[in-house]
This record gives C-alpha cells, sequence and structure tokens, in this order.
C-alpha cells in the first residue's frame, strides 16, 4: 500500500475486555473524522454474545466495509516466548503449559515482537474470533505488544525504568533495560493501594532505583490517584500525556478512551 493509500485508508479498531467494547473508526489523513463508541459488557451472557450486541448497537462500524480490522484483547492471560523459539505447531501446547483451564477449542493468537526479540501468546474465545473473522481479515494484539512498539516509535529517556498502564481496574507492568524488556506482568486490582503495593512489589523485585530509575505512567484518572502514593516512595515518576506527545485532534478530546487504542491508532 503506498504512503497516500495509507493515510487515506479507513480502519476499524476493536477493544476486547471482559468490562467492555471499544469500537473506533480513524483514518489517518482525517484525524477529527474518528468515531469512537464504547459498550459496557453484561456478565450474565458470553463475551461472543456480548460482542453480537455491541456491534448491532455501533452503525459507524456496521456501515462501512474494512479490508483490515485490528483487535486487542485486553487479557491478564498471556505468555511470552523467545522468538527463536516462535513455532506455531507448538502455540497451544506452550499455552496450555501456563494456562491449563484453556478450552480445546480456543484460539490461539500471537504477537511476534522482533525489536524485543519475544513473541506473546494469548487465546481468544472461538466463537468469538468466528464472528470478529466475519468482519475482515484481522489482526490480533495485546496492549502489552502495543505498547512495547509504541515504546520502540516513542523512546524513554532512562536506559532502565518501568511502564505502568492502569485503565478500569487493570494494571499492566513493563519493566525495560536497555529498550528490552526483562519483566511483563499484569494483574487486576480493584483499589489505588492495592495498585500501589503491587507495583512497588514488582519495582523491589526488578531492583529498580528508588532515587536514580524512573516511572512512567499512562492510563485514565486512577493515574492521578496512584501517584501521591508513589510519590512517597520513587522520586522520578512522570506521567505520559497524549496531549502533548501527538498532535492535537479529536482523539485527545475523547473521555475515557484507552491508552493501548490510542497508541495503535496513532502508531499506524
Amino acid at each position: 500500500m503506498s504512503e497516500t493509500n495509507k493515510n487515506t485508508h479507513k480502519t476499524l479498531s476493536i477493544r476486547i475486555s471482559t468490562d467492555g467494547f471499544c469500537f473506533c473508526s480513524y483514518t489517518a489523513s482525517e484525524p477529527d473524522t474518528l468515531q469512537f463508541r464504547f459498550h459496557e459488557t453484561d456478565s450474565t451472557v458470553t463475551l461472543a454474545a456480548n460482542f453480537e450486541q455491541a456491534w448491532q448497537e455501533c452503525p459507524f462500524a456496521r456501515s462501512n466495509s474494512y479490508e483490515e480490522v485490528s483487535v486487542i484483547i485486553a487479557t491478564n492471560d498471556f505468555t511470552t516466548i523467545p522468538a527463536e523459539h516462535d513455532r506455531k505447531e507448538d502455540y497451544r501446547a506452550l499455552y496450555s503449559l501456563c494456562f491449563p483451564q484453556t478450552p480445546e477449542t480456543a484460539y490461539i493468537a500471537s504477537n511476534r515482537l522482533t525489536a524485543q526479540g519475544i513473541t506473546i501468546l494469548f487465546a481468544i474465545d472461538n466463537t468469538l474470533h468466528k464472528r470478529v473473522c466475519e468482519i475482515g481479515r484481522v489482526t490480533y494484539l495485546t496492549p502489552a505488544s502495543i505498547l512495547l512498539g509504541f515504546l520502540v516509535r516513542n523512546p524513554m529517556e532512562s536506559n532502565r525504568y518501568m511502564l505502568a498502564y492502569l485503565h478500569r481496574g487493570k494494571s499492566l507492568l513493563l519493566a525495560m533495560e536497555n529498550e528490552k524488556p526483562t519483566l511483563i506482568n499484569s494483574f487486576k486490582s480493584d483499589n489505588k493501594h492495592d495498585q500501589a503495593f503491587y507495583l512497588l512489589s514488582i519495582w523491589k523485585e526488578q531492583l529498580l532505583s528508588q532515587t536514580d530509575d524512573t516511572l512512567y505512567l499512562c492510563g485514565d484518572k486512577s493515574v492521578e490517584e496512584i501517584s501521591t502514593i508513589i510519590g512517597q516512595f520513587i522520586r522520578h515518576h512522570k506521567r505520559i500525556n497524549p496531549n502533548r506527545l501527538f498532535r492535537p485532534n479529536l482523539l485527545n478530546k475523547i473521555k475515557d478512551i484507552p491508552f493501548d487504542l490510542q497508541a495503535l491508532l496513532l502508531c499506524e
């Protein structure tokens, strides 16, 4: 695809999480025409049924045809393998070792991250997978792979640091050294005190310095809630602000749009 066609290409990005679905239609050359919709999930029905309802209630997504669809699977259940051992025929066995309760019918997806030398494996409900594939050619992604790609394009100032992504009660932590991840971890937490405890525990485990190394924070309003606590233990902590990183447009004005979705759209 030529650069001109790429810039005028309308994309559909879908973020799937147990706490809600995001739909985003976007054209890089016309960022202010972006359309976004969030749909809360119903815990009494399956994720596939939730998706079908969300899809039916999102007219801008249904009214266009898309050659390619990017789908973010916001799950804590993922694992990494060295890229040199990336063999598709081994995906299910390797993933099942880490998550033995995974149904045999689940689709095992992968993101190979060449710059970091790793592959991330994660599972998708097979019914949901088949339904999503009806929309167009699907590329599955995880927040971790998106943020690692973001860090390649937007290097931080520090050689050793941690990036904490906080969104709707979920935390994703990336400990980095010389642009390579030394740890990728995620957990669910309901309050700022638990978030701070887990974050500081991993900070200590990674032998990061309270006075010399930097913690970068991104995500929703819980970033502000945790910053006061973290500031008592880590001297250098900074928030990654999309409004400063990216040119002003509608993408920065939508309330509560997940940072991983922003990073995906703006790195395309």
